[in-house]
């Protein structure tokens, strides 16, 4: 008997133990935007232009106050579905078996036994797993009679649940919206079931008056699976509410575990259906242009989970990331006439390889850790967050399934990095280009097609340090001086998409 009570004051001793460790680690807020610019932040904007912008963003302004921005961060891709699947690996998109992305229920996500994912190691650290918002990483849906379903049989496709999603990937708890606001389904998910809006919704076709695209010159006679009652001006306010009370949940039943919350908002993508107020902030109208709005929108969702955080005693130790899944949207007439630019003067937009496509805010603040108000202009990707929560959470990077993400912690509390990027990759489905970075030196490049890389040419070679606008005129592809770099860039590109070797280093002592 003395045995079994030792062996059971032992388990207990190491229960406890785990729970003052995991209790002494940081929660870990990532709010991932949908299609923020550098430029669509009121700071950025005022130092571009040196006045305040039309577009107020008092909230993540504050953070650039009290925390880190990284003037040199970029997403993984130019699209959503691409840096959706890195965000959640850690990896370029270009290793999975859908290099541009998984953008329907209908198709698998591709994280497969090679890869992890930030809830997974969040979860072995012991950490409670949250998503909220746009999925935009595929899964998978059954017919009626039980089979799979695909584009084939769509017809056929039971919408009342779905598989293999954010629960099926590491996430405790889930509340999503597999294509966001702009495609099949417009449901929300909460753990895989579909949450109805009303009583009386049911699964119909919703045509572009009730989904929004009615105003979209391209898009004005879609019509998308969906809930009965769906309204998009919702949307933005629903998902906010549903982060805020997990919060309150997490204080009032688990005050002593952390927790990663991923909230994918669903702004600022099309159609542009602002809300008519937020948390008592009127949103829709109040700035030049619906896009505008939208801006202010996640701006106001911004708010609401940093008051609930504060209010529950969970700011103190939480780090706070706010990002973007690709670079901005060229901004509608009335927000461009007022000078806005979610660019921030950078060539090229949502969608391009060039630094308007891919280069976005990347903001983090953690109470007493990062010192408020300071600038890294250390090149880094929006995937680095898979490492750092790993580092975190105790957890060891494998660097098999984990091989383009580096831990940030060391940039973020003011000490020697002791990672670097080799180089930086980027695509763009346009074309498809290509473009290897490394240094200043930005190589991009041209293949016949997106499934493979036959053909890949030289197009275009700047320095980003002396052209950060990549303006054509200074093209260096046909300098002699550069003819040397331009072969061993492409080698290099080639030899990383051939042998999937990791592009992140330890950083020389």
């Amino acid at each position: 008997m003395s045995g079994i009570k030792s062996l059971r004051l032992l388990v207990l001793a190491g229960t406890v133990s785990a729970g003052v460790y995991a209790a002494d680690k940081p929660n870990v807020v990532v709010i991932f935007a949908d299609d923020l610019g550098p430029g669509d932040i009121n700071v950025y904007h005022g130092e571009r232009t040196g006045q305040a912008s039309p577009i107020p963003t008092p909230n993540m302004d504050k953070l650039t106050e009290t925390g880190m921005r990284f003037d040199d961060a970029r997403a993984p891709n130019s699209l959503c579905a691409p840096s959706r699947f890195s965000m959640l690996t850690g990896n370029y998109s270009w290793r999975d078996y859908q290099p541009f992305g998984c953008w329907t229920p209908f198709a698998r996500t591709g994280i497969d036994g090679k890869f992890t994912t930030s809830a997974r190691i969040a979860k072995a650290g012991g950490y409670a797993t949250a998503f909220f918002g746009k999925w935009g990483c595929g899964g998978r849906l059954k017919t009626t009679d039980g089979q799979t379903a695909n584009r084939n049989n769509r017809a056929q496709a039971d919408w009342r649940q779905i598989y293999e999603a954010a629960n099926h990937h590491g996430f405790d708890y889930a509340y999503e919206l597999p294509s966001g606001i702009q495609g099949t389904p417009l449901v929300y998910y909460e753990n895989g079931r579909w949450d109805k809006l009303n009583p009386d919704s049911k699964l119909v076709s919703v045509g572009p008056k009730q989904n929004g695209y009615a105003v979209s010159r391209k898009l004005r006679d879609k019509s998308f699976m969906g809930d009965s009652n769906w309204d998009p001006t919702i949307a933005g306010p629903r998902l906010a509410a549903k982060a805020v009370a997990y919060v309150r949940k997490q204080a009032k039943e688990k005050p002593n575990q952390p927790f990663f919350i991923y909230y994918c908002s669903q702004a600022v993508h099309i159609p542009h259906t602002p809300t008519e107020e937020l948390d008592g902030v009127k949103i829709a109208g109040t700035t030049p242009g619906v896009h505008g709005d939208m801006v202010k929108e996640l701006d106001t969702q911004v708010g609401l989970i940093i008051k609930a955080l504060k209010e529950t005693e969970r700011w103190q130790n939480t780090l706070f990331i706010l990002t973007s899944d690709n670079g901005g949207l060229r901004p509608d007439k009335k927000a461009g006439e007022a000078g806005h630019d979610p660019s921030h003067g950078l060539r090229g937009s949502k969608g391009a390889i060039y630094e308007g496509g891919d280069r976005v805010p990347f903001i983090a603040v953690w109470p007493g850790k990062i010192k408020p108000g300071t600038i890294s202009r250390e090149p880094v990707v929006a995937h680095d967050i898979v490492a750092t929560l790993a580092h975190l959470a105790g957890q060891p990077v494998d660097r098999t399934k984990v091989k383009d993400s580096l831990n940030l912690i060391p940039l973020l509390t003011g000490k020697e990095p002791v990672e670097r990027h080799k180089v930086l990759m980027h695509q763009s489905q346009n074309g498809p280009r290509y473009a290897i970075r490394k240094g200043d030196l930005k190589l991009i490049m041209k293949a016949q097609s997106k499934k493979n890389l036959k053909g890949l040419k030289p197009l275009e070679l700047f320095n980003l340090k002396e052209n950060p606008t990549e303006d054509p005129e200074q093209n260096l592809l046909n300098s002699p001086k550069y003819k040397d770099t331009v072969a061993e860039l492409l080698e290099t590109y080639l030899t990383y998409r051939k042998t999937g070797e990791s592009t992140v280093e330890a950083r020389a002592k």
